[in-house]
């Protein structure tokens, strides 16, 4: 009789573990379903067409960025050919003033 009444108390505390745990996931359960329904309310506020102006206005921003970008790319190279023209004329400069002093030299 008393074996049968530890295995009763056994099966009882198993049995209530069982239900306190399905009862914790129905909560998790209840959370998820109350924030799916806050998202689906908050997106119900939005229109489509906000959402459509927004998309062309980030378009035409991107837009106008790429072609700033292109610009900016120009910009680059060119200052690259300048400054490797410069580097030049200076080279050729320093060059003929060094011959010129040769030759002021030579004709010493």
């Amino acid at each position: 009789m008393k074996n049968e009444l530890q295995n009763l108390t056994e099966d009882i505390s198993r049995l209530y573990e069982e239900i306190t745990q399905k009862t914790e996931s129905l909560g998790q359960i209840d959370s998820i379903t109350r924030l799916y329904d806050e998202l689906q309310s908050q997106l119900q506020s939005i229109s489509s067409e906000e959402v459509d102006l927004l998309q062309s206005q980030i378009k035409s921003t991107l837009e106008q960025m790429v072609g700033i970008s292109k610009s900016l790319a120009v910009i680059k190279t060119l200052k690259t050919a300048l400054n490797g023209h410069d580097d030049m004329v200076d080279h050729i400069k320093k060059a003929s003033s060094g011959t010129n002093s040769r030759r002021s030299l030579e004709d010493r």
